[in-house]
């Protein structure tokens, strides 16, 4: 085997240790390669788009964590966040000259197609019903000499104190979170009652940006549902965090199988656009300037801190459709810069199924759902909690 004995493990993008199975296969590659050693390299996936302020935060808390965690095992990390992986071996050479490269992949729940692509569903509730198997058991921490699990990092610096994410973006904060939503408190079992709310850090997992980022496994979620329903029965709140799990990986899915319709205009569906390129309109609404102020208090709430409750998403996203008439890849290319938590696949799965043109099944043939937004502050935020606190 040809090189100077280094296996790189290159990252791309998933910046955790747990659940990791490219890190197993270095790991043993390099005990089996004579004068082997291990060099972790955090670059710049190659079809990952740039990163927002908010996430580029999380990002750099997940990376100093992960720097310091391999340390202790005497494992060099390398980051070149301007290059991809090749760009930045290249540029190491002559003086690195690897035996191996191994990259590691996105967190999924199943490491290959779980409907084959060719009769893949248009919509969530037929891929759910259509599932011809479970989702694969997490890996554990391989075997590194001398690392041990350090204590999380507790709330993130910098951060808006409003937010109702005031978490670090490492991996031990991220499993502490994880631990202290499905077991610490009663988050898990009213998680469907109360995930449509608007303030505060307990009414929602707040998993996705750890998600996001790579510092958290999905996988590892789904096991320690299991766990709680063995532990804890199963109750509404489990099996709805289960379905909101399957729907972040029926967009992953449905944005490989259908490539680049699934962020065209018109969506999966191919419908034609129906909307005003108003970009003086758009530039406005950037700015928290709707003209509706339950909208404002949103988009205010996302420029701050980089999050936003899935209820806000829903409204901001019908609002800027329906009332607006504005391209929604305008929307979607925004929140994907601004959110905390933004993942394409993610992203542009939710705002085309509130533009119409995606997997929302009343919208083939039909108009794209539309919120009343009177009703909605009424059901969600009467004392205007929110609006007061984003105004």
């Amino acid at each position: 085997m040809a090189g100077d004995g280094t296996i790189v493990l290159a990252l791309e993008g998933q910046l955790r240790l747990d659940d990791q199975p490219a890190l197993h296969h270095a790991v043993a590659l390099a005990r089996r390669t004579p004068g082997g050693r291990l060099l972790v390299l955090a670059g710049r996936p190659e079809t990952q788009r740039l990163r927002g302020p908010h996430q580029r935060r999380l990002e750099a808390q997940a990376l100093a964590s992960l720097r310091t965690r391999l340390a202790a095992a005497k494992v060099p990390l390398l980051h070149a966040p301007q290059h991809a992986t090749a760009a930045a071996l290249a540029s190491l050479q002559p003086d690195l000259q690897p035996t191996a490269v191994l990259a590691c992949c996105e967190s999924r729940l199943f490491a290959d197609w779980p409907i084959p692509p060719e009769r893949f569903p248009r919509v969530f509730a037929d891929f759910r019903r259509g599932l011809e198997r479970s989702p694969e058991a997490p890996l554990p921490l391989p075997g590194l000499a001398g690392l041990e699990p350090p204590q999380p990092m507790g709330a993130a610096a910098g951060g808006d104190s409003r937010s109702a994410f005031p978490f670090s973006g490492d991996e031990p904060s991220a499993l502490a979170r994880l631990q202290h939503f499905f077991f610490g408190t009663g988050g898990l079992r009213t998680y469907k009652a109360t995930r449509n709310g608007l303030v505060g850090t307990e009414f929602s997992s707040k998993f996705s940006p750890f998600l996001a980022i790579g510092a958290l496994s999905v996988r590892r979620i789904w096991q320690e549902l299991l766990r709680y329903q063995e532990l804890r029965g199963a109750d509404e709140g489990s099996e709805w965090m289960k379905q909101e799990l399957l729907w972040r990986e029926f967009f992953l899915w449905s944005e490989q199988r259908h490539g680049a319709a699934f962020h065209a205009p018109g969506g999966i569906q191919n419908r034609p656009p129906e909307w005003i390129e108003d970009r003086e309109r758009f530039a406005r609404w950037t700015r928290g300037d709707s003209g509706h102020p339950l909208i404002d208090a949103q988009l205010n709430e996302l420029r701050a801190t980089g999050y936003l409750s899935n209820r806000g998403r829903q409204w901001v996203a019908s609002h800027f459709v329906n009332e607006l008439r504005l391209p929604w890849t305008w929307g979607a290319r925004f929140f994907e810069w601004m959110l905390i938590d933004a993942h394409p696949a993610v992203n542009t799965g939710n705002w085309a199924y509130l533009a119409g043109v995606g997997s929302d099944p009343r919208s083939f043939g039909g108009s794209p759902r539309r919120f009343d937004l009177a009703r909605q502050v009424g059901l969600y935020d009467p004392e205007q909690t929110h609006r007061r606190r984003w105004s």
